[in-house]
């Protein structure tokens, strides 16, 4: 039986674009939806769905907020109330990009009582340049929650390995390949397989 996998991120091209992560994202889940049933969840500026190749993407309503925690809450719930309309009931496996999304999966991996893990480009240390201000710690605190109770965290390079493993005490696991997640996927699958 083939994995099914639902990735959850804040940027998705072509509908929510903010940098690069949106790409990189894209790029990951394409060549994963190869090998696995792929669905996406991403806000943007309409509620709908569409395929992306063979990757299942599903919008949730987007509204920014000056302050990215408010945020943050705001795309819980409405990742959370479309969920059971979108979400498969044999899904295997949640797969969170960065840390807002990494909440959100934390809270659906509880409700579906699946793992989650978590794909990591950055942290709020690198981010902030190591400065500290009450917004900064606010991001570092859910991040170090969301990362910390993931089953496995992806650091995607060097940098946001190092920041995981001395700023929040969280042994990543470093990816440099697509084949890499790959592995980890399929550890998961077969231990599910074995419970």
């Amino acid at each position: 039986m083939v994995l099914k996998v639902l990735h959850i991120s804040t940027e998705y091209p072509p509908h929510r674009v903010v940098g690069s992560l949106a790409f990189q994202v894209r790029d990951l889940v394409i060549k994963l939806s190869e090998r696995y049933d792929v669905y996406l969840i991403h806000p943007a500026n309409f509620d709908g769905n569409y395929l992306d190749g063979n990757v299942r993407v599903y919008t949730v309503s987007d509204r920014w907020f000056s302050d990215v925690v408010a945020y943050m809450h705001f795309l819980l719930v409405e990742v959370a109330s479309r969920a059971p309309y979108i979400v498969p009931s044999d899904i295997g496996l949640i797969h969170a990009h960065e840390w807002i999304s990494s909440v959100i999966a934390k809270v659906l991996s509880q409700r579906l009582n699946v793992p989650y893990i978590v794909s990591a480009y950055s942290t709020e240390p690198i981010r902030s340049g190591g400065n500290l201000s009450l917004l900064s710690m606010a991001i570092r605190d859910w991040e170090r929650y969301a990362f910390s109770s993931a089953l496995f965290v992806l650091a995607h390079n060097r940098p946001t390995y190092d920041s995981l493993r001395n700023d929040y005490g969280i042994n990543a696991i470093e990816v440099r390949t697509t084949e890499d997640i790959e592995k980890i996927y399929n550890d998961i699958s077969h231990q599910r397989v074995h419970q």
